[in-house]
């Protein structure tokens, strides 16, 4: 498979973007859907359909390609233009390929194409039927104006900090630096850009709240909420099992980090342990890649050779192609991501490494995301069913993370056992954290009238439901006041998303414990999830690949014992 995908690939360089034509998509669109109406041949069906998704995965293409060659340089005004373009042509395709694939459910041999296709695409169908309406195109346009403007916001930030002009992905280093009085200024310095930003973001904030709320209203839904979770295809479980999921975490994880942070404060000799210190996990500094910056494509390539057997790896190859970018670099936007070029059945890498331990966890983690994709390039003729919803696809990545730690050695020498326990002590501070941020967004959307103010209390209680050690001083008004949710890009851009990263966590602490004392079964597991792609839903994936629901109390409290033993605690 993964020759056949990436055998013969073209360089990124030479990979030339082309504005789709949204007319031309808008008559294809209506021939197929009047020739589905009556086809009564499954064949003939079959390739209307194919036509349908070869046109699809052209436009999903290009609009990668525009998204990634923007953030590589966020000074480019012509792709930040063309971005503006994909605002409205994303809900104008969004609404077409509903009416097509409502044609395909509804077309006379459709129990056929069933039968030779699978559920999965008719569930999807359907759907998109329920989030997608020539009514709301005003507000799916607005809506996706709104995140670019808080993603070029973000991107463009310029802050001040001991005579350099930083911009955030540069300025994390010194946001854990071993010397007390360096990160506390740091952090103030970073207080003090989004307290800056306070107005812009919540005016954006509160019209995207808005703005979902009037097409979830308009669709026939009583909040966003219920919008959301079908944007997400949450096909198998619902808000209640994940308000169940958020209920066990506070119960059996949220104590260990209150021992984890206690440690911390002892480890650090600290009479008070501060917000601006919880980065700062040990006394001589979080342990850091002993590879520079520019090592880090060959020794990547290098890990995954040895924990697949393969060689070269399919990072070597996405390399060796100029499919990634891993330092940050002024006009770099920010973030780390693994975008699919589907017409070449490619992934594109994008970080920003910054000499912290976060590039190693996120080089491992969007190489995860990579193989996934190379994995399942073949899984399906539906664009739509090559990859899992977006649960499943943060299994592919957090657990490569996890599994990587018998060969961090390689990044980190003879600290790897450290990164390892640095590693393991943020995954259980994250879920917390992740929790937090969905418990925020669902109370936010049941009721949409809050004010910015009420929002920013919102966010300070919660704090002290999920993250009670924390301590702010009057330096960092804008923390203080419950503003860091302002931080979370996903909140902005991608709703309801985030508990997607902790239930994945879940299913990646499985493998990890499994992989302990076997580890060809952990990874058996976890090709076989990565092979899978899109094809089945969330839960029956997973059950399929051999993993327990992380809906399962028992599992979260098994693995919490499993991790505390793994940390000493």
């Amino acid at each position: 498979m993964t020759e056949s995908v990436l055998g013969s690939m073209p360089d990124f360089k030479n990979i030339k973007y082309s504005r789709p034509d949204i007319d031309a998509f808008t008559e294809l669109i209506k021939e197929l859907r009047l020739k589905l109406m009556t086809c009564q041949d499954v064949d003939q069906a079959s390739d209307l359909i194919f036509r349908y998704e070869k046109e699809l995965a052209s436009f999903d293409t290009q609009y990668a390609l525009c998204n990634i060659l923007h953030d590589l340089d966020t000074s480019d005004d012509f792709y930040t233009d063309e971005l503006e373009f994909f605002d409205e042509a994303f809900a104008t395709v969004s609404e077409l390929c509903a009416a097509l694939l409502t044609s395909m459910i509804n077309c006379p041999c459709a129990d056929e194409l069933k039968a030779k296709y699978g559920d999965m695409i008719f569930r999807k169908a359907v759907n998109q039927k329920e989030t997608v309406s020539s009514e709301i195109i005003d507000e799916l346009v607005k809506e996706s104006s709104l995140e670019n403007d808080y993603s070029q916001i973000q991107s463009e930030a310029e802050i001040e900090f001991e005579g350099q002009t930083l911009n955030l992905s540069l300025l994390s280093p010194y946001l854990e630096s071993t010397d007390r009085k360096v990160r506390k200024k740091a952090h103030k310095a970073l207080d003090a850009y989004y307290m800056s930003k306070k107005e812009t973001f919540d005016k954006i904030y509160d019209d995207l709240v808005k703005v979902r709320t009037s097409a979830a209203l308009k669709l026939g839904y009583n909040s966003f909420t219920e919008l959301g979770y079908k944007r997400m295809e949450r096909y198998d479980y619902t808000r209640e099992d994940v308000k169940a999921f958020r209920d066990a975490v506070v119960r059996y994880i949220v104590p260990i980090t209150c021992q984890i942070r206690k440690l911390q404060k002892e480890r650090l000799g600290l009479e008070d342990l501060m917000f601006y210190d919880l980065p700062t996990l040990f006394k001589k500094g979080n342990p850091v890649p002993i590879v520079p910056g520019e090592g880090y494509e060959r020794v990547a390539g290098d890990f995954f050779r040895k924990i697949f057997g393969v060689d070269p790896s399919f990072f070597d190859v996405l390399s060796e192609h100029g499919f990634t970018d891993l330092l940050s670099r002024k006009n770099k936007s920010t973030g780390g991501y693994c975008m699919y070029l589907e017409d070449y059945a490619i992934p594109f890498i994008f970080m920003n490494g910054n000499g912290t331990a976060d590039d190693v966890a996120t080089v491992v983690h969007e190489g995860g995301h990579a193989y996934a994709a190379v994995q399942s390039a073949e899984v399906s003729p539906f664009v739509e069913c090559l990859s899992p919803t977006l649960e499943t696809c943060e299994i592919h990545s957090t657990s490569m993370e996890f599994l990587s730690y018998p060969y961090m050695d390689m990044f980190y020498g003879d600290k790897a056992e450290q990164y390892r326990e640095l590693h393991m002590t943020q995954g259980l501070l994250f879920l917390p954290y992740g929790c937090m941020v969905d418990e925020f967004q669902h109370i936010i959307y049941d009721d949409p009238d809050l004010t910015p103010d009420e929002r920013h209390k919102v966010w300070h209680d919660l704090e002290l439901k999920y993250q009670p050690f924390i301590n702010y001083d009057n330096d960092h008004p804008f923390h203080a006041m419950g503003g860091a949710w302002m931080k979370k890009d996903h909140i902005f851009t991608t709703p309801f998303y985030y508990i997607d990263y902790c239930l994945a966590h879940m299913c990646a602490l499985q493998l990890w414990d499994e992989s302990r004392t076997d580890m060809k079964s952990a990874l058996d597991k976890y090709n076989r999830l990565c092979a899978s792609g899109g094809t089945d839903t969330f839960l029956k994936l997973i059950t399929n690949a051999g993993l327990e629901s992380p809906f399962d109390v028992k599992v979260i409290k098994r693995l919490a014992f499993s991790t505390c033993e793994f940390l000493k605690l």
